[in-house]
């Protein structure tokens, strides 16, 4: 049993290890992934301060706006992370506070109420901090929704601009000689009021498409029609197209309100026109049979008049069908003109703006040489100057070191004499002891065989005991015969 509570301690801690170190990987992978990013903002920082908001930028008005609004959301990020501090600083106030009171427990009503009031406190304050935040973020999703639905429309539009085909060839002559532009001509006298004043209205507001590109106005049909025409899808419909302004928008709106009540009006007026010659032939056809027997030569004529009468009509209907296509041609010929004109005037503005960018390069090319050789001047003459005052410290060390080397050098000396002076002073005195404590001792080579003073007065001893042999005296050894003396 202790066995196998052992075991699962063991596979316990086994797991408790495995998932610490797994933490530990997220939580370094986390923050390296946090530096990378922090090292890629400053990256971006560095380029957009360079390229959109530097001072010699030729674009430097168009990014003011993007700058002020930076500056702007900045400060107040800045200041919601104080308010976000503040309020964190109020709860963890709050929870010490609840702390302390936990230190000291009373089992009394009024501290168990005191104890429910705080607790009351903190989480009224939590949750509204709570609600609070949940509020900033659904507004920031929704914030962020609405941009990245115009970033894709901005996409989309790019898009379609890169597949369509660019058109070579500049004011192009039109296929026909010296034939007039249809729209120098009144091409309407001969069509049904309804269908002038809907070609009139196309011609003046645009064409089908109210004088928007392709992209954007198929955006506008899509969502009205996903809308159901209802009011709400404008505002739906502005976040896709961010290059218009609501203001376009509804102006567009009230365009195609015309444009489909004048296409319904002419379309009626077709159909009445329709029926009115159904009408007028079975007219003919209910005379015919009701007249008598007719001769010959009336059927011939009836039968001339009435082909005469249709080539009329077929004459009347193929001159409108070469006024609508006629119509459709100035319209398109106005439209590529137009387009033409357009891309003239941008070509020609383009090259007057990379004129003025290469003026512009080339003076601050001049600018940056004329302070590239003023700096180079200013740089040989620092050289020159600190050469010079190097020059000048050196001379003034040397001389310094000079002077503290012959100083050290004369104190050196004068140390050497003083000592030599010392030691001759010490000689000099002890050759004055020496002569005062000298003692002349003469030469006596038998004295070294006579016995010592010691030896005299030991035998003195021995002869004042009377001749009697002491126990107690030390054993010694026999005197050498040189030593006992005459």
């Amino acid at each position: 049993m202790a066995t196998n509570v052992s075991k699962d301690e063991e596979k316990e801690r086994a797991i408790n290890t495995w998932r610490n170190k797994n933490e530990a990987a997220k939580k370094g992978e986390i923050l390296r992934e946090v530096q990378k990013l922090k090292v890629q903002i400053q990256a971006m920082e560095r380029e957009k301060c360079t390229h959109l908001y530097s001072k010699r930028s030729d674009f430097r008005h168009d990014f003011a706006v993007l700058e002020e609004l930076e500056t702007k959301t900045v400060g107040e990020r800045k200041s919601e992370q104080i308010k976000l501090k503040q309020q964190l600083e109020k709860i963890s106030h709050m929870v010490k506070r609840f702390h302390k009171e936990l230190r000291d427990v009373k089992p009394t009503p009024e501290f168990v109420e005191r104890l429910k009031i705080i607790m009351e406190e903190i989480e009224g304050t939590i949750n509204s901090f709570k609600e609070q935040q949940r509020k900033q973020y659904e507004a920031m999703l929704l914030e962020e929704r609405t941009s990245w639905l115009e970033i894709q429309a901005l996409e989309k539009k790019f898009d379609s601009w890169s597949q369509l085909s660019d058109d070579s060839s500049f004011m192009k002559k039109p296929k026909g000689g010296n034939k007039p532009l249809a729209s120098a001509r009144d091409i309407t006298k001969d069509l049904p009021p309804e269908v002038a004043a809907f070609e009139k209205f196309l011609e003046q507001t645009g064409g089908v498409r109210g004088g928007w590109d392709e992209y954007d106005h198929q955006t506008f049909l899509k969502f009205r029609q996903r809308y159901m025409g209802k009011p709400v899808f404008l505002q739906h419909l502005l976040p896709a197209l961010p290059t218009r302004t609501e203001e376009e928008i509804n102006q567009h709106e009230e365009w195609y309100q015309e444009y489909l009540f004048l296409n319904e009006t002419k379309k009626e007026a077709i159909k009445k026109w329709r029926e009115r010659k159904e009408e007028e032939k079975e007219e003919l056809l209910a005379k015919a049979s009701e007249e008598p027997t007719e001769t010959e030569d009336e059927r011939k004529q009836r039968l001339q008049e009435k082909i005469e009468q249709e080539r009329i009509e077929r004459k009347s209907k193929l001159n409108a069908y070469k006024v609508q296509k006629e119509l459709e041609r100035a319209q398109k010929e106005e439209r590529k003109l137009r387009e033409q004109l357009d891309q003239h005037k941008k070509q020609q503005e383009w090259k007057r703006k990379q004129e003025e960018m290469k003026a512009k390069v080339m003076e601050h090319k001049r600018q940056r040489e004329e302070e590239e050789s003023y700096l180079e001047q200013q740089k040989q003459l620092w050289e020159a100057e600190e050469t010079e005052r190097k020059r000048q410290l050196s001379a003034r060390e040397i001389a310094k070191f000079r002077h503290r080397d012959e100083s050290a050098l004369q104190q050196k000396l004068r140390k050497e004499k003083e000592k030599q002076e010392l030691q001759k002073e010490k000689e000099r005195r002890l050759e004055l002891l020496k002569s005062q404590v000298e003692i002349d001792v003469e030469r006596d080579p038998n004295r070294l065989l006579k016995p010592t003073a010691g030896w005299k007065n030991r035998k003195k001893d021995k002869s004042s005991t009377g001749g009697q042999v002491l126990t107690n005296m030390m054993p010694h050894r026999a005197v050498p015969a040189w030593r006992q003396g005459p």
